[in-house]
């Protein structure tokens, strides 16, 4: 498990996120802030985007999942830096994506070590910051 902590250390620094864990996983919150301009209304609220990573294997990797909300016109950009990344996406990855008129839902899920995981993601949020 000291393992395990320190790469939960890692994640957490990465992501300058908030950790706990429970259930045998280690949960990662981030809180992004959203501007939605609907009309010449805008509307700023936050939202907290989930992480997490459990069943850790003897190479490294681990089951790592991400719930992460972004703006409609953030999509190609956010994409195309989880593709172009240094660390290749690996073989066992998912990404379900949830569109609405203001809002898109990304939900991304693979095996990889967390580590891997966290610098993409982060790469990838730090375009909107």
């Amino acid at each position: 498990m000291s393992e395990e902590l320190l790469i939960a250390d890692e994640v957490q620094r990465t992501l300058k996120a908030r950790c706990e864990y429970r259930e045998g996983k280690f949960h990662f919150t981030k809180t992004k802030k959203l501007e939605v301009f609907q009309g010449p209304s805008l509307f700023v609220f936050t939202l907290d985007m989930e992480i997490s990573f459990e069943h850790f294997q003897q190479d490294g990797a681990a089951i790592n999942w991400a719930r992460v909300y972004i703006l409609p016109e953030e999509v190609l950009a956010f994409t195309h830096t989880l593709r172009r990344f240094p660390i290749s996406l690996p073989i066992a990855f998912r990404q379900h994506t949830q569109m609405n008129q203001h809002i898109v839902e990304i939900v991304l899920e693979s095996l990889e070590p967390p580590g891997h995981f966290a610098r993409r993601l982060d790469a990838a949020l730090k375009l909107f910051e």
